[in-house]
């Protein structure tokens, strides 16, 4: 209270222009401390916003995706190597892939290890860089066979389709062909795909086919090349992923209406006319015998009078 009792002693001291000058100071004083209070509040909260969505993105999740084994490197990426695997979005590297789509079919540009991400920089976007090697499937081999503009479906088949191969034997009795090999992956028809695309710009009826290149495992490889020393190769064209419904026979032969016979060819020089059979003159009859007054000797064919 000692203390209360001399402040107001000076405060009754004071002049009335010093109390005014008090009051004003004591006015700015306050209000400088309700300011930096409140802009001291302020600034708390606009940090306290700023770390809620920083914390918000350390936990965001997206899809990447990765390789579910090894990848060798060129190797033609089918869907069954991949997976979907979500991520935190700040583990993402650059360039990683987000869909299957964009990434089956794509060749291998480097091993890519099972678990990483793949990125665009393992993959080859520019199947031109990979070389014809790129196209073949995995344990399969690019093998060419002779066709002709009707036995390649009339040019119709493109790389990328799949045909079923027929062999054709042909005999004198008749005809025989059979399924060879079915929904073979045809990979090129009278060059390689690099080669087709410089093409373009010729006229479509002007380059027929002359070999087919198909991707086959060994063993059906040298199937096809021991049928085409022996017959005939026909390609079917097959409707886009077309499943195998009915039935269809395996084996066809078709006889020959003239069996065994052979045709000889018409300018063949015709055979000599026979010779003229040869008949013996008929013998003559004997002479009849004269008449004599004596009487007559007979030696063998000689009559003799006496």
């Amino acid at each position: 209270m000692p203390m209360f009792s001399k402040l107001m002693d000076v405060l009754n001291d004071l002049q009335p222009r010093q109390l005014l000058m008090l009051a004003g100071g004591t006015a700015v004083a306050v209000f400088l401390v309700v300011y930096l209070a409140l802009t001291g509040m302020s600034n708390k909260a606009a940090d306290v916003q700023k770390a809620v969505p920083a914390a918000q993105t350390q936990t965001a999740m997206t899809q990447v995706v990765m390789a579910k084994d090894d990848i060798p490197s060129r190797t033609v990426i089918q869907e069954d190597m991949l997976e979907i695997k979500e991520i935190p979005v700040d583990a993402v590297p650059r360039g990683a892939m987000m869909s299957m789509q964009d990434v089956v079919g794509q060749p291998a540009a480097s091993t890519i290890y099972a678990g990483d991400i793949v990125t665009l920089s393992k993959l080859i976007v520019d199947k031109n860089k990979v070389g014809f090697v790129g196209e073949i499937p995995e344990n399969c081999r690019a093998v060419s066979v002779g066709i002709s503009e009707i036995t390649g479906v009339a040019g119709f088949a493109k790389p990328g389709d799949y045909v079923d191969v027929i062999l054709v034997e042909k005999t004198n009795q008749g005809a025989t062909s059979r399924f060879l090999l079915k929904n073979v992956l045809l990979l090129g028809i009278n060059q390689d795909t690099a080669k087709e695309k410089d093409t373009v710009k010729e006229k479509a009826g002007q380059a027929k086919p002359a070999t087919a290149t198909l991707a086959l495992e060994p063993d059906d490889m040298l199937q096809l090349v021991s049928a085409a020393a022996i017959g005939d190769i026909y390609l079917a064209l097959r409707p886009f992923h077309t499943a195998e419904t009915g039935n269809f026979l395996e084996t066809y032969t078709l006889r020959s209406s003239k069996g065994n016979e052979v045709v000889k060819a018409r300018t063949e020089a015709a055979a000599p006319a026979p010779a003229p059979a040869y008949h013996a003159p008929a013998a003559s009859a004997p002479a009849a015998p004269r008449s004599s007054g004596g009487f007559e000797i007979i030696e063998g064919d000689k009559v003799t009078a006496k």
